[in-house]
């Protein structure tokens, strides 16, 4: 369980891979307004998902609260490739009988990423905490142009990533900078 803008959300526990503090992002000017910014991952390139921008909870008039050192991150397999999901607080986990657990309408949700909902018993708010399917939060379209900026966020990454030069080879700079 997690709190995005205010409101009391919720990931099935086999979905989320580890929980992460927020690294330094990479700001990239072609990013969709839903990613944060990327970092690298045990050698991938990861975008960050702003929740709050994907299930448009500034338009409910929520507080959203800027991302900062202590705001959480799920990092979640989305189709096969690494994902982090950014959080205001997470809650931890809890278990949920399933004759408390009611179903949302798939048509009543954005492209049925709500899988259901259940009582809130952790936040101390009442109320219910939503059940997301990560597999549902982007529509196909989205997907395809989440993957195509992965792609040139690792292109333009890499070509910031310098070998080291090699000291024997004879154009290589010396130990004091010269060359």
């Amino acid at each position: 369980m997690f709190s995005v803008a205010g409101r009391a959300l919720a990931l099935p526990v086999e979905s989320v891979r580890r929980f992460l503090p927020l690294p330094r992002l990479d700001r990239l000017p072609t990013a969709p307004l839903p990613v944060e910014g990327v970092f690298r991952y045990q050698g991938e390139v990861v975008p960050v998902l702003r929740l709050d921008v994907l299930l448009d909870l500034a338009a409910e008039g929520a507080e959203i609260a800027e991302p900062n050192l202590y705001s959480p991150l799920f990092l979640v397999t989305w189709q096969g490739r690494p994902a982090a999901l950014l959080a205001d607080r997470v809650h931890g986990d809890t278990l949920v009988d399933p004759a408390e657990r009611t179903h949302s309408d798939p048509s009543l949700t954005f492209n049925g990423c709500a899988a259901g909902a259940f009582p809130d018993r952790v936040t101390g708010r009442g109320g219910t905490v939503t059940l997301l399917d990560p597999d549902r939060l982007l529509s196909e379209a989205e997907a395809r142009l989440l993957d195509a900026f992965r792609a040139v966020a690792e292109r333009r990454l890499a070509q910031w990533q310098t070998a080291s030069p090699d000291p024997t080879t004879p154009d290589a700079p010396s130990a004091d900078g010269a060359a």
